[in-house]
């Protein structure tokens, strides 16, 4: 391994512990200390990498969001029309990988968002995360022909969002089947139900 092989792979592995730190402790807990730690690594190694604690923060956060918005990606790329019922599998499937992704876990990536809210300069990369995820499901629900897709892509979210939040805080067994794809259902089903949506396949069906 090169010198630039091992500085690369001596920051990534402070990069991952700062995570880790992050997912169970929060960003408050984040130190070089604490980092240090948990990476095994000298403190003298993480304050060379890193020179304060909101540098340490921003990679975590940049990482999570690339890993992230890659997640996304995969599960919402569509191309050519898909039906109701599809956009239900696709949007559970993400947000099970979502759950499921130990290389960006969930709890982390909701403590770096709050930090954002508190640190100005994080936020750019928070709206990079919001602007990426918010513009595939847009997409998603576009490529289904339900009316409004920015609209129906914000009810969809919050409706994601809210149930995750809540099994993150609360976990309940079957999760998914009884809790994630119902809700999911349901919020599709109504907007697919509102008249202009159905227009559009009624006019085609006429024609």
């Amino acid at each position: 391994m090169s010198d630039r092989d091992a500085a690369g792979s001596r920051r990534d592995q402070i990069v991952e512990a700062t995570l880790r730190v992050i997912g169970a402790r929060g960003a408050d807990a984040v130190t070089h200390r604490a980092v240090a730690a948990e990476a095994g690594v000298s403190l003298a190694l993480t304050t060379y990498y890193f020179d304060s604690k909101q540098a340490l923060v921003a990679e975590a956060l940049e990482r999570v969001i690339e890993r992230s918005i890659e997640t996304v990606r995969r599960h919402t790329d569509a191309t050519g029309r898909i039906e109701p019922e599809q956009l239900v599998g696709r949007l559970t499937a993400l947000t099970v990988a979502q759950l499921e992704d130990e290389s960006a876990p969930l709890v982390a990536q909701y403590e770096l968002m709050l930090e954002a809210a508190r640190d100005e300069s994080l936020r750019a990369l928070a709206e990079r995360w919001s602007e990426a995820y918010d513009g595939s499901l847009v997409d998603l629900v576009r490529a289904t022909g339900l009316a409004d897709p920015e609209l129906g892509a914000g009810i969809l979210s919050a409706v994601i969002e809210g149930a995750l939040l809540d099994h993150i805080a609360l976990p309940r067994p079957g999760f998914v089947e009884t809790r994630l794809r119902p809700m999911i259902e349901r919020a599709v089903a109504g907007l697919a139900a509102t008249p202009s949506a159905r227009q559009p396949r009624e006019r085609a069906a006429r024609a």
